[in-house]
């Protein structure tokens, strides 16, 4: 008897703690992105090494809304889960705290961490019946992931996702044949409007890119009445943005024309080399304004970093033939893996 009850006991023991760890997985604590989880978040995104805009401090917690966005840190590592209809719907890459991320990811003592949280996640998704997919995903983390588990899985890139990353040193002075309409643009905006003023963003000028915001989609709203709800929730991005700019680090420029408000740009630092715009709105009746707000920003903030990360294109055929335009010297490709088979 005694036996028995012994081997009851390791029983329930055994079953007890499986149930804790499965209801660990079903339970996972998701936390939304929020100006009270800054320091947290900058942890692990400032110093990373990534140049994703995804990883942006700022833009985790600016459009976490928008795109239903929360985070879990699992044996000290950061990873993104997105959700759609009340389900997770993919998650990112795990982070570490203030590492290197491109080193690290050839350091086998982090995959092995890496790997671990990995298959936690893996488990959350399929304890919520959910196939696990990973967004942000370069072909770098996809060789990473067929490596851990012997297989191919789906994995399909998003130009429209792609990230235009451009020197410093181009976007200054557009040296080059293939930027010579760039110049022209500019040089048609410095005969036409030799007083313009530029200015670092301060408090005081909040109001004046509020302006130049709302112009902005007042225009777009009639230019693409579709889209109407979206811009309307930038323009309140934009308005957190820049009351907290201080707290988020960030760092802007405003341009007057005739002491009028006409162009501004807003950002932050995304590495220790490259600084990551965010917002770039603008009186496009005024020419050469675009080119004009992008190179004096450039030249006045940004000359401490190497490159400048002007974000993805959305697909959208009129912002990528811009961001082209300027011909990028990094297209920084990911795309979504798609975990098919892994309990199989």
């Amino acid at each position: 008897e005694e036996r028995i009850s012994a081997h009851c006991f390791t029983v329930r023991n055994k079953i007890n703690q499986n149930y804790k760890s499965l209801e660990r997985y079903i339970k996972m604590e998701l936390i939304k992105p929020n100006l009270s989880q800054l320091d947290i978040l900058n942890r692990y995104l400032k110093g990373s090494s990534i140049k994703d805009c995804g990883f942006c401090t700022g833009n985790a917690i600016l459009w976490a809304e928008e795109y239903h966005v929360s985070y879990v840190i699992l044996s000290e590592m950061l990873v993104f889960i997105a959700e759609e209809d009340g389900k997770p719907s993919s998650f990112t890459f795990p982070i570490g705290i203030g590492t290197d991320f491109i080193k690290d990811i050839q350091n086998p003592d982090y995959l092995l961490n890496a790997r671990s949280v990995f298959d936690e996640v893996c488990t959350y998704f399929h304890a919520q019946g959910v196939t696990p997919c990973v967004h942000c995903a370069t072909p770098e983390i996809y060789e990473i992931i067929t490596g851990w588990y012997g297989k191919e899985f789906p994995y399909t890139l998003d130009p429209g996702d792609f990230d235009y990353i451009y020197t410093v040193e181009k976007l200054t002075y557009l040296r080059g044949k293939k930027l010579h309409g760039k110049r022209n643009h500019i040089n048609n905006f410095m005969r036409n409007y030799p007083d313009y003023e530029y200015y670092t963003i301060t408090d005081e000028h909040i109001d004046a890119c509020l302006a130049i915001a709302r112009y902005w989609v007042e225009k777009h709203d009639v230019l693409q009445p579709e889209l109407a709800e979206e811009h309307a929730y930038e323009y309140n991005i934009i308005r957190k943005a820049l009351s907290n700019r201080r707290k988020m680090q960030m760092t802007g420029g405003i341009i007057y024309v005739n002491h009028i408000p006409s162009a501004f740009t807003l950002g932050e630092p995304l590495t220790n080399d490259t600084f990551d715009v965010h917002f770039e709105k603008a009186d496009d009746s005024i020419d050469g304004i675009y080119p004009m707000i992008n190179k004096t920003f450039v030249a006045n903030e940004l000359q401490n970093y190497t490159y400048v990360n002007r974000e993805e294109d959305l697909g959208l055929p009129g912002l990528r033939k811009s961001k082209m335009s300027y011909v990028p010297d990094i297209l920084y490709k990911k795309g979504i893996i798609t975990l098919t088979g892994l309990y199989d």
